[in-house]
């Protein structure tokens, strides 16, 4: 304070000096406070265009599942592995496309040199599951399914299988929660002889059990010959139903037969807006109605 008065009491410069040290100053802190000004505006200006981008994305795949759900001729006319690409109008001033593809089943449970879906052999396996043997337990929380998987061979020749499985749908919410199979029988031409494995697997949307044989070691059937496996599973949820299964063999010659309850799709979904990807893996119960977006993430 005694500072200031005497500068007002004594015009000899020190104002002139005390000027200067405030400029000094400010040319010192006023560059980098406009730079990282101008960072901030730059870096708010990136981040809303990826916002947008992202939404655009978002958008892409949920007008992919309209379509689905619309059972648009385009989307029904694909095969396992096919795919269909479209472009939607700009979307928060971008541009969209989109890309569907429908994948098998399989994918993730059987190796793809396991069997060819294009050369399937229909009408000789077959799938019960008698409601009375369903059992329910509310005090420890599980449900039980009793199962056949019936096998009717009526073509030329023999054909030698190399694995069994079955999927069911939906998945529990948690792998923990399936059992193994038990209580298993194989009623002739089925047998255990030279199983290499019974594998419990988490698939699109549901899990399956699934029976491999040794290489050229499988049940062999000729003409109008029959097998079952037969066998129970637990899930510790009383509240757990199946909604679909799909049931498959495949043979030493890679062809499959297989049958279901409903018809299930399994979607690879994927919208590009600009620098940003979204990916979504869909699984599609067309017989119960139900859709469930298995992974939806961006890249």
């Amino acid at each position: 304070m005694n500072f200031i008065k005497h500068i007002r009491s004594d015009e000899t410069g020190e104002t002139l000096i005390l000027s200067l040290i405030i400029l000094a100053v400010g040319c010192i802190t006023i560059t980098p406070l406009l730079n990282f000004m101008s960072t901030g505006v730059k870096s708010t200006t990136i981040f809303e265009n990826k916002v947008k981008e992202a939404y655009a994305c978002d958008a892409g795949i949920e007008d992919a599942v309209h379509k689905m759900i619309k059972n648009v001729p385009s989307i029904q006319a694909l095969g396992d592995g096919d795919s269909w690409n479209y472009t939607l109008p700009p979307i928060n001033g971008i541009p969209v496309t989109v890309n569907i593809t429908k994948k098998c089943l399989l994918d993730g449970l059987l190796g793809s040199d396991e069997y060819k879906i294009s050369q399937p052999h229909s009408g000789w396996v077959a799938f019960e599951v008698p409601p009375s043997q369903v059992i329910r337990n509310y005090e420890e929380n599980w449900v039980e399914y009793c199962c056949s998987l019936d096998f009717e061979y009526t073509g030329g020749g023999n054909r030698k299988i190399e694995s069994v499985g079955v999927f069911f749908a939906p998945f529990p919410g948690d792998a923990d929660l399936i059992g193994d199979p038990y209580d298993i029988d194989y009623i002739p031409v089925m047998t255990s002889d030279d199983l290499e494995s019974i594998q419990k697997r988490v698939g699109t949307g549901g899990f399956a059990f699934i029976w491999r044989w040794l290489n050229n070691k499988g049940p062999k059937f000729n003409d109008q010959d029959t097998g079952s496996i037969c066998f129970k599973f637990k899930v510790n949820d009383a509240d757990w139903e199946y909604t679909s299964n799909f049931i498959w063999a495949t043979f030493k010659e890679q062809d499959i037969s297989y049958i279901t309850d409903s018809q299930i799709n399994y979607w690879s979904i994927q919208a590009s807006a600009g620098q940003n990807t979204t990916k979504a893996a869909v699984f599609e119960d067309e017989s119960h109605g139900g859709i469930t977006f298995l992974t939806w993430g961006n890249n």
